[in-house]
């Protein structure tokens, strides 16, 4: 049988202990929203601000893959890419360069997003959740970027609710961004399986 991955995002609770986990494909429209709130919900709500100086930030989101239907053997070596066009001038949407853990046992690696809601999310890398982070939009078909990473037993994906580890989103906003919804951008996760 083929297996059926789906992109879930992690949303309040506590440190290592998230509030909610929501299924991004139940959402209309099926997407993740960058936003300067800590919520999955698809709307209009706390947009990021273009700044005066400096730059504002969305909150981070806390993605993960997780499988609904099990392969026959396993699921490895994901990969994330783009089509390489990230949201328009002073935009920089960032992906944290490690996978925090999450599995189907733990969820050790999640932190709450931080910051001040409807003006700007902490960042990442000052918040400590990640160490350092590339633009989500260099990574293209031909040049993915490697992971996230899996936790789960063997290091691979093989029965429904196993899950990758984190990858971590946020969008920066500087002063050249221009005002307005941005046209939705699509994000793939590729994967082997057997």
């Amino acid at each position: 049988m083929v297996a059926t991955l789906k992109i879930f995002v992690d949303t309040g609770g506590s440190n290592g202990v998230p509030g909610t986990s929501t299924d991004t494909t139940a959402l209309t429209p099926s997407n993740v929203r960058l936003k300067t709130a800590d919520d999955p919900t698809i709307d209009l709500v706390n947009p990021i601000p273009i700044p005066a100086s400096s730059v504002n930030n969305s909150f981070w989101k806390s993605c993960f893959v997780k499988c609904t239907v099990a392969p026959n053997t396993q699921i490895n070596n994901l990969k994330v890419y783009t089509g390489g066009t990230d949201f328009g001038t002073g935009i920089t949407t960032k992906i944290g360069n490690q996978f925090p853990t999450h599995n189907l046992a733990s969820t050790a690696g999640y932190k709450v997003a931080t910051g001040v809601v409807g003006t700007s999310g902490d960042d990442m890398v000052t918040a400590l959740y990640v160490t350092s982070y590339a633009n989500l939009f260099s990574f293209t078909s031909g040049a993915p970027l490697t992971g996230p990473s899996i936790s789960e037993t063997g290091g691979n994906i093989t029965l429904i609710n196993h899950t990758s580890n984190y990858f971590i989103l946020q969008v920066i906003v500087g002063t050249t961004a221009s005002p307005g919804t941005q046209t939705a951008a699509t994000i793939t996760v590729q994967y082997d399986e057997i």
